[in-house]
């Protein structure tokens, strides 16, 4: 497995935790400090979420890349604008899986389980409920980590929404139960900060 970015992929990934990072932002009490550190959080969240997306379909033998999604950024940033920062839409791009792609050998058909698929939707939520759960005891020292909790445990609850394209819906369909953990778990933390 190689584990390699292109740099394409890692200019689409900062862009979007960049403009995530201003999104969150959104809201009363809006500064230049604000935005500097929501961004670094959602960097320590959102690009781990996808790499993690990344990894495990590549482990499976996938060809797996980032792949930003402009008009879903635009759409986030001007629901953030209109609602003061009441509502945020966090879908600014995805991890664009190929079962079928051509190789240093040849062309490749790789057919994903259900079990691998929900495994594969399962890593991004999962790394944010792993984030928040090593934050969550020093959570309440400073606004820095209880931000990390807040903004790990609402990533990973929205990314569990059992709607497509998200990653709830691979992971219900599969397993109720193991959906259920994740959003219990999601939920516990996010209702901690």
């Amino acid at each position: 497995m190689n584990f390699s970015f292109s740099r394409q992929e890692v200019k689409e990934l900062a862009i979007s935790a960049a403009a995530l990072g201003f999104i969150f932002s959104i809201g009363p009490g809006l500064t230049l400090f604000n935005i500097a550190m929501i961004t670094a959080i959602i960097s320590l969240s959102f690009i781990p979420h996808e790499l993690a997306h990344k990894y495990v379909a590549m482990k499976y033998g996938c060809f797996a890349r980032y792949q930003m999604w402009k008009s879903g950024l635009m759409f986030a940033l001007f629901l953030a604008i209109v609602t003061g920062g009441g509502f945020v839409f966090a879908a600014p791009g995805a991890v664009m899986i190929y079962t079928a792609f051509r190789d240093g050998h040849g062309v490749r058909q790789i057919t994903l389980t259900a079990k691998q698929n929900a495994f594969i939707s399962a890593a991004g939520p999962a790394m944010n409920i792993m984030i928040a759960l090593l934050f969550l005891p020093i959570a309440n020292q400073n606004i820095f980590y209880s931000t990390i909790v807040y903004i790990n445990s609402f990533l990973a609850l929205f990314n569990l929404l059992p709607f497509p394209p998200l990653d709830g819906s691979k992971i219900i369909w599969y397993n109720f139960l193991m959906w259920g953990i994740m959003v219990g778990a999601s939920f516990f933390l996010f209702s901690t900060v």
